[in-house]
This record gives C-alpha cells, structure tokens and sequence, in this order.
C-alpha cells in the first residue's frame, strides 16, 4: 500500500511552494483562480486527502484564538435590504455570528442590494477580502431563485427552504413534522374539528409540506377545514369560523390570528397553535428558532472549508429541524369552551 500524498508532494507536482498550495485549496484570494484550479485538478488526480487530525488541530487552533487567522465567512442576504433591522432577521445572524465565532471564523454580513454590478460583483468582493465560504440567508421566493455566481470558487450553504436553481447544502425548518406535532397535540387536547388557516405563499414555499401533513394527520373530512390563503379580510374568517365550528385552530402567523380572533375565534389559547410562534405570543406554538438553523448552515460551510471542498456538493447535504414547542400561556381569561359562532353579517 502506497503512503498518502501530502502537501508537500502536491507542492512538487505543481511546482509550487507548500504555503501556495495551501492557500489554493483553502481558495484564497492570494492566489490566482487559475491556479486554485490547477492545484485542485492535480490533487484529484493523485488523490491528495487533508489529513483529518491536522484538520481538527486547526479547528481547535481557530476555536481557541479566533483573531489567529483571520478567516472570515460571508453571510449573504439575496433579497429584501428594507427588513434587515426585523427580529428574524436580527435572530438568524446573531445565531451565525454566535457560531461562527465558536468555530473561529469572523462573520461579515452583506445584503445583494447593497452592490453594484449583481452578484458577480458580489463575488470579487468577497473573494477580495479573502471571503470563501458563503452563507446564502432565506429568500422569499416560490419560484426557484437563480444567481449567476461563480459556484466553483466557494464552500456554501443556504438557509430557508426555498428552492435554489442550483443543489446546494442547507439547514432548513422542518415544516411537515412541526404541523405532524400541532395536529397530535391538538387531538390529545381533546379537539375532534380542528381547522386550520396557512399562508399560501409560505406553504408553496416550503413544497406544500404544511399542507401534506395536515392531510396525512387528519380524516376524511380534514381537507375542507383546510384554508390556504394570506391574511384573511374579517368577513371572510368570520364566515369561515360559521361554518366549520372548529373546536382547535392551527395557524401559521400571528396577523392571521389576530384577524380570526376579531371574527370571532375565542378558543382558549391551550386549543390555539402557531406555527410561527414568536416571543409574547400567548398561544402554544412551535418556535422555529432560525438560530439554531443558521448556526448549522455554518457548520455545513466550517466542515466543507476543513475538507478543502469547493463548490457544488454531490449530493447537497439537508438538514431539517421541527423546532421548539412552546406551552400556551393561559390565564384566569382564557375561554373554557368554544363558543357558537354567529353568522356574520
């Protein structure tokens, strides 16, 4: 059995120093990108693999000193610059930042909208301040988002589910099984007509999996206690409420909540689930905790820069999380009961 190849016979196949082979496959800007690919070519074809203990010293060497070496990672906002100061937002990149640091990189965020010139600007930007691994933040999109980036010169991941034209890795939220859990919990609560009001556009978003599971949950009667639309105007939930009954209320933000409980939904908090709970929400719920979800979209980056992979991943790694359950928080107001709803005017 032949020894493994090391840097420094990588080093003699390429004619190049051991500090500009290294730096070509980390994908440093200080080097060329042709030689990044030259470097990259003839390690595939003798068969160079990073030695894992030295990569693991090196982890411990960034989590220990984090200013060392001064790598950074880049976390990249694809749309939406006039909400970058929301709470979710603000969760996600102090979740990012909180990591990043702990695996001993820096964390810079940018926003698509901020630079001039697309995303191939964007690209040499970061690729000038020695930028190569890439977070992608959740877009907003249903339809697939499509960049002309330059996929080979960087280790990425996104974070969201929303479908990107290209396979990337990502840590996502796991919609289907946080709907699986308001469902069950609804039916131990007692509820035998639960009914259910989702954001149409998140739901396409996220593959129709809310939806999917409501129905695989349910009877053959769930289906049409199933809304999918936006949020509601008040007469239409009102006359939505009329009509089914509902005893349990799943729905998927608070501004569609807040509609229904002015049409009429006075079910006690215990019986009312969010599926995007937020902090002071009164209802159970299930907190997605999109800090945790981004802290692992830097781990899927930190582990693809420890291996020296660039590029688009074969396969795409996904990781999927049901978050947090939250209890309601009941009080000496809650209803005991559901009441009659009156047919709306």
């Amino acid at each position: 059995m032949s020894p493994p190849i090391t840097l420094k016979d990588l080093g003699r196949r390429c004619g190049l120093s051991l500090t500009a082979i290294s730096y070509a496959l980390r994908g440093s800007p200080k080097v060329s990108i042709s030689t990044i690919e030259r470097v990259r070519r003839e390690a595939e074809a003798c068969g160079y693999r990073p030695n894992p203990r030295i990569a693991e010293l090196m982890a411990h060497i960034r989590a220990a000193n984090p200013s060392a070496l001064g790598d950074r990672l880049a976390l990249v906002w694809p749309e939406g610059t006039e909400s970058k100061q929301s709470g979710f937002h603000r969760e996600l990149q102090e979740g990012a930042q909180a990591r990043a640091g702990k695996r001993g990189y820096g964390l810079d965020v940018f926003w698509r909208e901020q630079v001039q010139g697309g995303e191939k600007a964007l690209a040499r930007v970061l690729r000038s301040r020695g930028i190569a691994g890439v977070i992608f933040g959740p877009a907003n999109a249903i339809q697939p988002v499509t960049w002309d980036w330059p996929w080979d010169h960087f280790a990425m991941a996104v974070i969201g589910v929303a479908t990107w034209s290209v396979p990337l890795s990502r840590a996502g939220h796991h919609h289907y099984e946080a709907m699986r859990t308001a469902h069950t919990y609804l039916v131990t609560r007692g509820c035998r007509r639960p009914a259910a009001w989702l954001n149409a556009e998140v739901n396409a978003r996220a593959h129709q999996t809310w939806e999917a599971a409501w129905l695989v949950s349910g009877t053959s009667q769930t289906n049409r206690r199933l809304k999918l639309k936006a949020r509601p105007t008040q007469a239409e939930a009102a006359t939505w409420l009329h009509r089914l009954k509902p005893d349990g209320l799943i729905v998927s933000h608070r501004d569609i909540l807040q509609v229904l409980q002015r049409a009429g939904w006075e079910g006690p908090s215990e019986k009312t689930v969010l599926l995007d709970w937020r902090d002071g929400d009164q209802s159970a719920g299930i907190q997605q905790d999109y800090a945790e979800i981004a802290a692992q979209a830097i781990d899927l980056v930190v582990a693809q820069l420890q291996r020296n992979e660039r590029g688009l991943p074969t396969p795409p790694r996904r990781l999927y999380f049901p978050g947090h359950w939250q209890p309601a928080q009941t009080n000496s107001k809650s209803k005991a009961t559901i009441r009659e709803y009156s047919s709306p005017k």
